[in-house]
């Protein structure tokens, strides 16, 4: 299991404007999570320390002191959108995290980063491309930055405890959008999954031995670029769906297939939204905690 990167209470102190001592209590009082070194020093991991933010209201003022990009002035959803236009289509990774990342510090979910700015946002950037304002460059340049800042918050989530329900992610052969399968993958670690990509662009064969090895209880195909939906609708339900429906559930999502097919798809649920997947994964869950 990977290790978290782990800070000590002065460290914390200086990242967030407070008083080592005050951050010695929280620790011993059980307000924020920690460990102990064998020589009893206190260590606390990134995600315990912007959990605590979140939820306690605590502006992270020197973010750099943790690894996390510098701090932005705009911490509203509804003011992000043009800065990080011009962010993204000038291919400015530095000033592109700084805009996202301290959303996600002032309590904003992963859901909504993702319905709510990042996918509007890249909505834009497909117009402009699609009017010649934008090149095939810039637009995957942006891609690459926003996938680079989703790796960046996903150092900010707790590992996934003992015994959480497992998920995969992936998407077809022809199909190299990662940027979706990213989200997706944050969604539901946030939601308490032990999600995981199993890669990008594979076979369906490939995906099929890959769910029967691991039974993950949740399987999600993310669909962006479909050259044939109705071929590849019957392929998926022959090669992959049909067949795993009784090791897992599946979610199937994206832009890729006309509303009026969807419904030919052997899948639990067709989502096109950050929000409609997080809460059928929530329901999925209750249920499992039930059986």
């Amino acid at each position: 299991m990977p290790m978290e990167r782990k800070f000590t209470p002065k460290q914390v102190a200086r990242a967030l404007g407070v008083g080592e001592s005050s951050v010695k209590r929280w620790v011993d009082c059980g307000k924020v999570e920690a460990v102990k070194t064998a020589g009893g020093h206190r260590k606390l991991a990134l995600s315990a320390v912007v959990r605590l933010a979140r939820e306690q209201g605590y502006r992270i003022i020197r973010p750099e002191v943790l690894g996390l990009a510098a701090k932005s002035a705009k911490c509203e959803l509804k003011d992000v959108h043009e800065p990080l236009l011009e962010a993204l289509t000038a291919g400015d990774e530095g000033a592109s995290q700084a805009i996202i990342e301290p959303l996600y510090h002032a309590g904003h979910s992963i859901v909504e980063l993702a319905d709510f700015v990042i996918a509007p946002v890249f909505h834009e950037l497909g117009h402009r491309w699609e009017r010649g304002e934008l090149s095939v460059h810039q637009e995957r340049r942006a891609c690459e930055i926003a996938v680079a800042t989703l790796h960046n918050l996903r150092r900010m989530l707790p590992l996934a405890i003992a015994g959480a329900p497992k998920a995969l992610i992936t998407t077809p052969s022809g199909d190299h959008s990662e940027l979706p399968a990213r989200l997706v993958e944050l969604v539901l670690r946030e939601k308490g999954w032990d999600a995981k990509i199993l890669g990008i662009a594979l076979p369906l064969e490939e995906i099929r031995d890959a769910v029967e090895h691991h039974a993950p209880q949740l399987s999600l195909l993310s669909l962006t670029h479909i050259d044939h939906p109705e071929r590849f609708i019957e392929q998926a339900n022959e090669k992959l769906l049909d067949p795993t429906a009784e090791i897992t559930r599946w979610i199937v999502g994206g832009q890729a297939i006309p509303v009026e097919l969807q419904p030919n798809l052997s899948c639990t649920r067709y989502s096109t939204s950050m929000t409609d997947l997080a809460c059928t994964a929530a329901k999925l869950q209750a249920e499992l905690k039930q059986a």
